[in-house]
């Protein structure tokens, strides 16, 4: 994420920096996160992915620690307090309930889980949890879809990325995929959120449909093209996109009708697609277009959906849960304050996607375990008072 994700947030991102070596450190991260301006409006950056199943790495480490004890295949079922203070929590285990008491509760159970949970104490524990809070609401994920399509001239580009002293200048015969995103002013400029643009390097197919018409809105130059084709020069591309989304109020999670086994109500999601996704992904690619046909990088074709005030296209929600107890100052717009303590409570924190105010387009795994790294040690101060 980049430091205007945070705007809006009680804290920044230069407040999560010192984590970051850890957090690479646990992810098992060997590359470092990039965001190069491209041209005077577009940046272009990188993905990182981390191979690691904490399951697997850290199983030694908890199974020989005295401070911890994990217990696998464990239900939570609620909270015992007095006032706004946790005293216990109660869980199920092999059909016996249990009660644990500690002096920090931490609520990380994933994006959708998180908000379930705090409706269902808020429910049952209205002594707890102040009903003014908007628990469940400004859900937000990551829309992904595909929205274009184009070829490339390879050594113009690269030229390009020279010429505009890109450091990080991607390898296409190791990574096929670059990414490019827009940046502060012209997101302002042109009121609209975020997007990563995923553009997915191909060998170029000379019978292909995109041949065909591209030979006829440009048939010179398409003649131009055949003899660097056979060269190598020549790539075709696939653009996909994945989104930020506005937090929206009515975009929420709330408890269904349905119960699970322990007669805990399920979740139900209300979700709508927005014009302004599309509007960021149109003006976006855009903007690269202008710069393809200028420099002479190649040539773009977006989908024509892009260009119509209609919701009814395909988007995949991008397996990003976020918002729903969001991190804020007050009661009234949000759950959790700068600390990752539930408003009005004495002991509650949450972590994990849920507490994210806006989203951006990034991944959210990194950011999620500097906010952990954060936590713990506002939690360890607390302990030496």
């Amino acid at each position: 994420m980049t430091e205007y994700d945070f705007e809006g947030w009680p804290i920044k991102k230069n407040d999560l920096e010192k984590y970051e070596s850890e957090s690479s450190k646990i992810l098992n991260l060997k590359y470092k996160f990039y965001n190069e301006k491209f041209n005077e409006n577009l940046n272009i950056y990188n993905l990182a992915w981390s191979n690691v199943k904490f399951g697997e790495k850290y199983f030694d480490h908890i199974k020989k620690s005295k401070n911890i004890f994990l217990s696998m295949s464990t239900t939570f079922l609620n909270f015992f307090s007095d006032g706004r203070t946790i005293k216990q929590v109660e869980c199920k285990k092999n059909s016996k309930n249990y009660k644990l008491s500690a002096n920090h509760f931490i609520l990380s159970c994933g994006g959708i889980e998180n908000s379930r949970l705090l409706l269902w104490t808020k429910y049952s524990n209205k002594n707890l949890i102040n009903s003014k809070m908007p628990i469940g609401k400004y859900y937000m994920n990551h829309p992904y879809h595909s929205i274009g399509e184009g070829i490339v001239e390879y050594n113009n580009f690269f030229s390009f990325l020279n010429l505009a002293n890109i450091h990080n200048r991607p390898i296409i015969t190791c990574n096929n995929y670059i990414y490019i995103s827009a940046n502060k002013k012209f997101l302002k400029k042109k009121n609209i959120p975020n997007s990563g643009i995923y553009i997915q390097f191909k060998t170029v197919n000379d019978k292909n449909n995109l041949i065909k018409q591209l030979r006829c809105i440009a048939p010179k130059y398409v003649k131009n093209l055949y003899e660097r084709v056979y060269a190598k020069d020549i790539y075709e591309i696939k653009i996909s996109t994945l989104q930020e989304q506005i937090a929206l109020k009515e975009n929420y999670i709330d408890l269904s009708n349905k119960k699970d086994p322990n007669n805990i109500p399920l979740t139900k999601i209300y979700w709508k697609k927005s014009i302004l996704e599309k509007k960021s992904a149109r003006e976006i690619c855009e903007e690269l277009a202008d710069i393809f046909l200028n420099k002479e990088i190649g040539r773009i074709a977006l989908k024509e959906y892009l260009f119509n005030d209609s919701l009814d296209y395909n988007v995949v929600s991008g397996n990003h849960q976020l918002g729903g107890t969001r991190i804020g100052e007050n009661i009234y717009d949000s759950v959790v304050d700068k600390n990752l303590k539930v408003h009005g409570t004495k002991n509650l924190f949450i972590n994990g996607s849920s507490i994210f105010r806006s989203g951006g387009h990034a991944h959210p795994t990194y950011t999620i375990v500097k906010l952990s790294l954060r936590l713990a040690d506002h939690l360890s101060k607390l302990d030496k008072i």
